[in-house]
């Protein structure tokens, strides 16, 4: 199937006739093949990516290698078992990106189906802890699955709208918006998002990544790191985003203190013993007891970072909590 007409037009006007072509022959072309290893289970590394066909390393994460063809997964054992995560190089450079977050908190707002959300597991360590959401259940499901595969039990997965979420104010370390989008970059890997594309649906995305910032704004605590990311060229739902964020976040840039780290001093902080629903598995989520969430201003700061600029103290604010599963079992049923 060809290329949009309007995309191409886009491309074409936004980067100059000749990389505007360039980007376009590569949407046609075969994409490249990597893997991240799970340095705990793929036991005889190299033997492992001798077996892939592994051709080099993706510069940018310890753990990636590039291999020189597409094998059949599914039939191998390792991959079943976690040794390895097949996961797009670009994608893995969200962990240069994240910064060093062992031991503490990360929300993966937009996970399924769980690249972003595994590599977050490794480098939290057993003394941190990752919530994966995903509104859409199905992919969902297909989240829990590839969580409980990389097994590193430090992991809750929710099915909840993003509003859910923002609830938790001031709680997380980082937070992760990889958003829903047009999925221009899809057309190389799947030729039917070509026929999805149009106009109007990259609008209805911009729309609805503008939404879910606000909400992982509000959860991402002072001093904390705001990663976004699409899977898409265009400007209305990568730079055009970010800017209307700043708009309504303000300009102020902030002190950063460092974050806390998480542990078993923050489970005092509330009543509750968790939501519902939820199982505790490792260090990190036996002693997970989200604080109710209060009220505070943002603002947004420099230095490739978007922070909170300071919190509030002010009077719990009750909703319904998110469904939980760790480590990850089947989702329980909604609450209500």
């Amino acid at each position: 199937m060809e290329l949009p007409v309007a995309f191409a037009g886009r491309v074409v006007c936004d980067l100059g006739p000749e990389e505007g072509a360039a980007l376009c022959a590569a949407l046609d072309g075969v994409p490249p093949v990597s893997v991240r290893l799970h340095p705990a289970k793929c036991g005889d590394a190299g033997a492992l990516l001798r077996r892939l066909g592994a051709c080099g390393r993706v510069p940018w994460c310890a753990d990636g290698h590039y291999l020189t063809e597409r094998p059949q997964f599914t039939f191998d054992p390792a991959f079943h078992a976690g040794a390895y995560y097949v996961q797009e190089a670009a994608s893995q450079f969200v962990g240069r990106l994240v910064g060093d977050v062992a031991g503490r908190r990360v929300l993966d707002l937009c996970a399924a189906p769980g690249g972003k959300t595994t590599l977050y597991a490794s480098l939290v360590g057993p003394e941190g802890l990752v919530v994966a959401n995903e509104i859409d259940r199905r992919r969902a499901s297909v989240l829990a699955d590839n969580v409980r595969k990389w097994g590193t039990g430090n992991v809750a997965v929710t099915a909840c709208e993003p509003k859910a979420l923002g609830e938790f104010e001031n709680w997380f370390d980082a937070v992760a918006v990889d958003a829903p989008c047009s999925g221009e970059g899809m057309f190389r890997k799947d030729p039917a998002s070509r026929g999805e594309w149009s106009e109007g649906n990259v609008r209805l995305c911009a729309a609805r990544q503008d939404a879910i910032l606000r909400e992982a704004w509000r959860a991402l605590k002072p001093g904390g790191r705001l990663i976004y990311s699409t899977c898409t060229f265009n400007r209305d739902e990568d730079e055009g985003t970010l800017e209307r964020m700043l708009a309504w976040a303000g300009d102020e840039v902030p002190p950063c203190p460092k974050p806390e780290r998480s542990g078993a001093s923050s489970a005092g902080r509330s009543g509750r013993s968790g939501p519902i629903g939820f199982s505790r598995t490792g260090p990190a989520a036996r002693a997970f007891s989200p604080p109710w969430p209060a009220s505070r201003r943002t603002s947004a700061a420099g230095c490739g970072a978007l922070r909170p600029a300071e919190r509030f103290s002010g009077r719990p604010t009750k909703g319904p909590w998110p469904n939980w599963a760790v480590g990850c079992g089947s989702l329980p049923p909604c609450v209500s």
